[in-house]
């Protein structure tokens, strides 16, 4: 049976955006190559014919997260008032939908140390995006001066704030560690 030109592309497409989510739930090591070509309903015999590696895999599906935060924190705020566009960043991103489903959230924040534990191609990937979000935050800053450093201070605090409320028992706890930042930013 033939498949029409544009399977493999699906297929591809399929198999990164079930890596994305379960790379941000189990982290990198926690992804193995059968489970995660059964989750995106295929068998571990097609994965080489999709890519050269695991890391190779982990490299886009991490940057596909990066950039789905980006997108999602974008539209937060193209769709508030414009005065109030960081504003609706710092909440989007610091809100507890966001800490209770990192595998749709920030790979930054999942992944947290583990990036630096990641191959260079995928930190690489990483890299790229984070230019983006700062960018993006920049943007949104309100800054007049320095507004890439305050770009990068903001979202360090955000993760560190987003990683934190994730590693806590009491949701009350968690909850003040989000509301703390939100009024710091």
């Amino acid at each position: 049976m033939r498949y029409p030109e544009s399977h493999k592309e699906e297929t591809r497409e399929r198999i990164v955006a079930r890596a994305s989510a379960l790379l941000r739930e189990s982290g990198a090591d926690g992804i193995g190559v059968a489970d995660l070509m059964r989750a995106a309903g295929l068998t571990h015999g097609g994965f080489y014919a999709h890519f050269p590696s695991k890391e190779a895999l982990v490299a886009e599906a991490a940057g596909t997260a990066m950039g789905q935060t980006i997108a999602h924190l974008r539209a937060a705020a193209e769709q508030a008032p414009r005065n109030e566009a960081r504003r609706a960043i710092v909440d989007s991103y610091l809100d507890g939908r966001h800490r209770d489903h990192p595998g749709k959230g920030c790979a930054a924040a999942a992944l947290g140390a583990d990036i630096a534990r990641l191959s260079p191609e995928a930190r690489g990937a990483l890299e790229r995006r984070l230019e983006e979000m700062f960018a993006l935050l920049e943007e949104y800053s309100g800054a007049r001066s320095e507004g890439r450093h305050k770009a990068i201070a903001m979202f360090c605090t955000m993760v560190g704030a987003l990683l934190l409320s994730r590693t806590t028992r009491s949701r009350t706890l968690s909850d003040e560690i989000l509301e703390a930042a939100r009024k710091a930013l």
